[in-house]
């Protein structure tokens, strides 16, 4: 059932007040934009958020005073008149003891400049309580990421009638965001790879002037944002009527490590497990130096988040984690071969939210 706002707020604010006193904390501040949205449902660009166990504040400026109290109203606002520096070193410094903060974010200037001044107070890292909370999706994130996932998958599905010999790798990726933003997305998950040829080779590609031709690979990877939330999809093809038989033979392979992992996703199973399961899947097949990356990642404000499927995940999967199920071969000069789900963790087994068409071979109307 969907809550408001504003109880999701008070919820997630109770859940990390009792992280931070599990971890000895007096208290945190956030900067990250994703992490503030989610503590505060302020989309403000810029603003620091101090939360200890009986206050929640919200520093910004000028810009941003009206959307703050309109879309934060859980938080005293703290207005910044002159310097961030000195009115975040001043909120700061009526508290003493030990805070967490950003690591990963905070800059060591905006450190040294804000926090390591205010003399009452100890830092020490938080990413990793932040992060925690946010790796359970509630019922309204996930609604929105099913949103996000069935306009990508509607996206991806148009791509047989949009392919053409000679079209470029960019003009495919303009068409695909052009789709995605004409029926509801408000941006991209991240900057959409096509890749073909032996550009898919790479898992990581930008579409540049590369151009299709017949009896290529190709490979797409794409996310639509809905409401703040990410999707994530990755489908590979052979376009043409002949297609390699190694390509299709690491194609099954790659299919098969994936199903294998999908059905590991389980609350209690750690990440490294289900990665293991697709490394191995592979290298039964004879690819395993051909497998580049992890197997995925944790989804939602930001397309790369916890948890973690990878050789280091060592924590359990929990109900509620949303993560890719994306295992790849590659075979460098020649192709790249990647298929990617959304799924969702539960008791019961995942629910995978990507449904678009897995194509093997996509025949050119030539």
């Amino acid at each position: 059932m969907s809550t408001t706002p504003s109880d999701r707020i008070e919820h997630r604010l109770h859940t990390l007040r009792q992280r931070i006193q599990d971890a000895g904390l007096d208290g945190v501040v956030v900067v990250n934009a994703a992490n503030r949205r989610y503590f505060s449902g302020f989309t403000g660009s810029t603003g620091w958020l101090i939360i200890t166990p009986d206050d929640a504040a919200l520093v910004t400026d000028g810009r941003y005073w009206e959307r703050a109290a309109r879309e934060a109203p859980a938080y005293r606002l703290i207005r910044v008149r002159r310097r961030y520096e000195e009115t975040l070193r001043e909120a700061l410094g009526a508290h003493e003891g030990t805070f967490g903060f950003e690591s990963q974010t905070v800059t060591v200037h905006q450190f040294r400049t804000m926090l390591e001044p205010v003399d009452a107070l100890e830092w020490q890292d938080a990413d990793t309580i932040l992060a925690g909370v946010r790796a359970v999706k509630d019922p309204d994130e996930l609604n929105a990421m099913r949103r996000a996932a069935a306009l990508t998958d509607e996206a991806m599905a148009r791509v047989p009638e949009l392919l053409r010999p000679g079209m470029y790798e960019v003009e495919l990726a303009w068409e695909l965001e052009k789709y995605m933003r004409e029926h509801g997305a408000e941006g991209l998950a991240f900057p959409i790879i096509v890749a073909f040829g032996e550009n898919s080779a790479s898992p990581h590609a930008e579409p540049g002037e590369r151009p299709l031709q017949r009896e290529m690979a190709v490979c797409i990877d794409m996310g639509a944002r809905v409401d703040g939330y990410c999707a994530d999809l990755t489908r590979s093809f052979w376009y043409g009527r002949e297609p390699e038989e190694a390509y299709l033979r690491a194609w099954r392979a790659v299919r098969e490590a994936q199903v294998a992992a999908l059905m590991m996703l389980r609350p209690g199973v750690s990440g490294r497990l289900v990665d293991a399961v697709a490394r191995d899947t592979l290298a039964r097949h004879g690819y395993k130096d051909a497998f580049l990356h992890s197997l995925g990642h944790g989804v939602g404000l930001m397309v790369h988040e916890a948890p973690g499927l990878n050789r280091h995940a060592m924590d359990p999967l929990v109900a509620g984690n949303v993560v890719t199920v994306e295992p790849g071969v590659y075979i460098g000069g020649e192709w790249g071969i990647r298929l990617e789900e959304l799924a969702v963790v539960w008791d019961n087994g995942p629910e995978v939210l990507s449904h678009a068409p897995h194509w093997q071979v996509v025949s050119d109307s030539g």
